[in-house]
């Protein structure tokens, strides 16, 4: 007989890079299940709870963390620890009253940062897809697939792929728009100078095999191109979003 469905457990030497595991003390991992974020670009909260909060030593502790409710990713509660994690989600532990927010690491991966009860009602999506449905309505595909159906009345020439929605969780309503321009505030999300972050001075977009780039300043007044791709904006004067641990590094 023939298995049915995707493997519940994952290899560790052939898991992401990034992934904080030990490569040679076990054989297996917890593997992704098919969510809002892919594999490569994840964390599971079985990886979070052992690996990097330290809250559990094994697999039977953290299903017995899950299971009580007390883990909530956007604002809704999670029970499975292949649940996939990813950029700009926000995870609460509603017990201990502690706050994350899932950003890019330097020399990549991810890391958690934690964050105040300000920020934990909200969280920044890049528009992915703007597409228009049977019903002449516009719908805009965010970067950890949710989707947004803009009211009739809406004007949507304001609205670009790679620009930036801030948004309630999880009611998913929409708060404001920010949108990829000159002067604004962004991080790099992927490619080799994942996790800085900077101040747009230039935006330069190319048709054909030669990729479009942006141009960045960070706070030491380095500049640095990366991909029109890997940037994700963060604010137009200042982030919008905590991107540092009080006394830590952005790394």
């Amino acid at each position: 007989m023939t298995r049915r469905g995707q493997k519940k457990h994952l290899k560790r030497l052939p898991a992401p890079k990034y992934w904080p595991i030990p490569r040679k003390t076990g054989k297996f991992t917890t593997r992704v299940i098919p969510g809002p974020h892919a594999r490569d670009h994840s964390l599971t909260l079985a990886l979070v709870l052992r690996e990097i909060l330290e809250y559990a030593e094994n697999m039977r502790e953290i299903r017995a963390i899950l299971s009580t409710g007390q883990i909530k990713v956007d604002g809704q509660v999670r029970k499975d620890a292949r649940f996939p994690v990813g950029l700009m989600d926000v995870i609460e532990i509603t017990t201990s009253g502690e706050r994350f927010r899932v950003l890019p690491k330097i020399r990549g991966g991810l890391r958690l940062v934690d964050i105040d009860d300000s920020e934990i009602g909200f969280k920044l999506c890049r528009i992915e897809q703007k597409t228009m449905n049977k019903g002449g309505r516009v719908q805009l595909g965010l970067h950890d697939g949710r989707t947004i159906l803009l009211p009739e009345n809406e004007k949507t020439s304001k609205y670009s792929t790679l620009d930036t929605l801030k948004i309630a969780i999880p009611e998913q309503k929409l708060l404001s728009t920010i949108p990829l321009e000159k002067g604004v505030q962004a991080m790099v999300s992927r490619g080799k100078n994942i996790g800085i972050e900077g101040k747009v001075l230039a935006i330069e977009k190319r048709h054909g095999t030669h990729a479009s780039t942006v141009t960045l300043e960070d706070q030491t007044g380095n500049r640095f191109q990366t991909a029109l791709e890997y940037v994700f904006v963060v604010g137009k004067n200042k982030s919008e979003v905590k991107l540092q641990s009080e006394g830590g590094s952005s790394e």
